[in-house]
């Protein structure tokens, strides 16, 4: 049989390590039946192939994002939709004019605000309520392991001063002096039991938007998502909102997913149950489960993650999820049921318990499992090496490798002492790179990340802060690696996606330039020219 297509002319980087530039490659309906010299190639052609010339361009496997939250996305991206770089007076100005613009809202909900425009007391809830008394607010943070809501919102959740915390210094409600809600939400738990009690969202809203965002990330050059969960409250959402956009061919990515998180010490069995059950549906190679997804922590800006030392603005300390003992049983059950694992861990403390759940699981016997350790962002440098060890998978997000001198009153010394990939990739271990879209900060596109990840400061400012220690940078190569190969291995899948060989699905991105030859600094600038995926072209420009 003659091939469908040859591509040529190009400099072709296949990430495959031996051997990594090739001159040509032959695809036949969704696969690649070779990759290698032009002479080779030619064996496969006749008059029917299509040749497509690449003019000099780049070819990449496509890019994966290793951490997402594509149907999350949609649905809290529904609403208001915050600038990072907003004031509090910007937010709220954006708040009022939401407002006045849908006023037969039965309820307003948005994302994306910046934790660092409050102290370390959080949103009050007298801000929203001077804008709007009669109708529930619910607004997370840019993290979402935080929220803001107005009098009306807990009113309606039946949230008092009675009402416990769900994990006081972890899962809890901010309070006033009389022990009211106060207005600022902390972590998944007490969110839970706002969104569960109120509808927030329109369905076929939903829907159309994460088909919007897939055909945003195929102009990315985006093949494959990995899915890190949703709400445990939002379950039955999720499957809706999946079942109808797989049914009707939109979404433009593989999608390999956890179903919902783990926040909560007493659901692990349930959701590992759930998790089965669902492998049972979702069972191809685009459309797939196969995570346990465990939140460990918060973030910093929400001063929730968990570190070693009290923050240095009130001298709270916060424990994580699941300590060292328990991680450790909960790694080895889901190992045993044939899941992989992903914990997110912000702070030292939790990146613990990511290493004491390998520890155990490597010690009994599973060494398939993939092991994740989510974001990386502060591990203690003795932690370090241990990575490679234990063959811990290091995912972080680039766009978030920026020296960011408003932290350091949260922070102190830790805020730069953070993402130390350099040294992670020495340990032996693997760097996967996501966005953690829609909590994206600076953009979910692969290129802007990369090159954050390589220069540790903000894309487009040459004269921004290095986020220190700067020798932690990564190379280009490594973070390529991160977007393809390694996220391909964290979701199981590097037999069949993650780099360009004979035998793997034609999934490909072609850039303008060649991201390996020009400045570091340039590489956000570089064009997405097309992107393959399936062997189907999901976006030319």
């Amino acid at each position: 049989m003659s091939a469908d297509k040859l591509y040529t002319n190009g400099r072709i980087f296949t990430v495959n390590k031996d051997c990594e530039w090739v001159e040509a490659v032959v695809t036949r309906g969704n696969k690649i039946v070779y990759a290698g010299d032009q002479a080779g190639a030619d064996a496969f052609c006749d008059a029917n192939t299509q040749v497509c010339d690449l003019k000099g361009k780049m070819m990449l496997p496509g890019f994966i994002d290793g951490h997402c939250h594509p149907v999350m996305a949609a649905h809290v991206l529904s609403g208001v939709v915050f600038d990072i770089d907003w004031t509090l007076d910007e937010c709220l100005a954006e708040i009022k004019r939401y407002v006045e613009e849908h006023p037969d809202n039965k309820t307003y909900f948005g994302l994306g605000y910046a934790e660092w425009i409050f102290d370390e007391k959080g949103p009050r809830k007298e801000l929203l309520d001077a804008i709007c008394m009669d109708k529930p607010m619910f607004f997370l943070g840019s993290g979402a392991h935080e929220a803001w809501g107005n009098s009306k919102c807990f009113e309606a959740a039946g949230i008092t001063k009675d009402t416990p915390d769900p994990v006081p210094g972890l899962h809890y409600f901010s309070r006033d002096a009389e022990g009211n809600p106060a207005g600022h939400i902390v972590e998944g738990q007490p969110q839970a039991m706002i969104m569960s009690k109120i509808d927030f969202f329109d369905e076929e809203s939903v829907i159309n938007l994460m088909a919007k965002n897939s055909e945003d990330y195929a102009a990315m050059g985006v093949t494959g998502t990995a899915d890190m969960g949703m709400y445990t409250y939002l379950e039955k959402q999720y499957f809706e909102a999946l079942d109808a956009i797989k049914g009707s061919g939109r979404y433009l990515q593989r999608f390999v997913g956890c179903t919902c998180h783990v926040d909560d010490t007493q659901m692990v069995d349930f959701r590992i149950s759930e998790l089965l059950k669902a492998q049972k549906i979702y069972n191809d190679d685009k459309f797939r489960m196969n995570f346990l997804k465990i939140i460990n922590d918060g973030t910093m800006e929400s001063r929730s993650a968990a570190i070693s030392e009290p923050y240095p603005e009130d001298g709270s300390v916060v424990k994580p999820l699941m300590d060292e003992k328990l991680s450790a049983e909960v790694g080895v059950k889901a190992a045993k049921a044939g899941l992989n694992i992903n914990m997110h861990a912000i702070g030292d403390v939790a990146a613990k318990s990511v290493i004491a759940m390998a520890k155990a699981v490597r010690e009994a016997g599973y060494d398939d499992c993939r092991i994740t350790c989510s974001h990386s962002q502060y591990i203690a440098p003795d932690d370090i090496p241990l990575f490679g060890k234990y063959n811990i998978i290091a995912n972080s997000t680039g766009v978030w490798m920026y020296g960011n001198p408003l932290m350091d009153k949260v922070l102190g010394h830790i805020n730069n002492e953070t993402f130390r990939m350099r040294s992670i990739i020495d340990s032996g271990a693997r760097m996967a790179l996501g966005s953690d879209f829609p909590v994206d900060e600076y953009g979910r596109q692969p290129l802007k990340s990369i090159e954050m990840c390589v220069t540790r400061k903000m894309y487009g400012q040459p004269e921004a802060p290095v986020l220190e220690p700067s020798g932690e940078a990564a190379t280009v190569k490594e973070a390529i690696e991160g977007f393809t190969i390694n996220n391909a291995y964290q979701m199981h899948m590097e037999d069949v996606i993650g780099s360009i060989e004979a035998g793997k699905y034609a999934d490909f991105v072609i850039l303008e330039e060649n991201i390996l030859e020009i400045p570091p600094e340039n590489i956000h600038k570089v064009k997405v020219c097309e992107t393959i995926m399936d062997g189907v072209t999901t976006y030319k420009a």
